[in-house]
């Protein structure tokens, strides 16, 4: 995952590309488009003043080493698998957990900034919740690698 985070100055439809599930540089960029793959769901009427200055966006993807699976537990249940896109989610609101479900004989090791236990190690909980609080300590590019040993 990646938190995306909006400065103090005016907001830039170009940036929805950044986080937005279902908004890419080659479409149209509306703000439905760009509010309609939140959790929770984010319905009409549509406002731009929800991305107003320091406002914390989580997004990106969830990807499963040999050994386990991977889900999200809120604000959403997603199911287990072992890749997964994430909702988009405010953290200005809510806070995101995702899980590590160990198959054994693997043992969850660690949630890393890459595969195969590479990268940097941003938590040994198999549950790791993220929220505005900690968005600086556990900002990761996406996605986030759960490493099983």
């Amino acid at each position: 995952m990646a938190i995306y985070t909006y400065g103090s100055s005016n907001i830039a439809f170009s940036t929805f590309q950044t986080w937005a599930n279902n908004v890419n540089s080659s479409t149209n960029i509306t703000l439905s488009d760009a509010t309609s793959d939140f959790a929770p769901a984010n319905s009409a009427p549509f406002s731009v003043s929800e991305f107003a200055p320091n406002t914390v966006i989580f997004y990106g993807s969830l990807v499963a080493g040999t050994g386990g699976q991977v889900s999200v537990t809120a604000p959403y249940t997603s199911g287990t698998s072992t890749s997964i896109v994430v909702k988009n989610v405010l953290l200005s609101s809510y806070s995101v957990s995702i899980t590590a479900v160990q198959t054994y004989p693997y043992v969850f090791h660690s949630w890393r900034t890459a595969a195969n236990g590479g990268g940097t190690q941003l938590s040994t909980s198999a549950t790791l919740t993220i929220s505005n609080a900690s968005s600086t300590t556990v900002k990761a590019p996406t996605p986030y690698y759960a490493y099983f040993v």
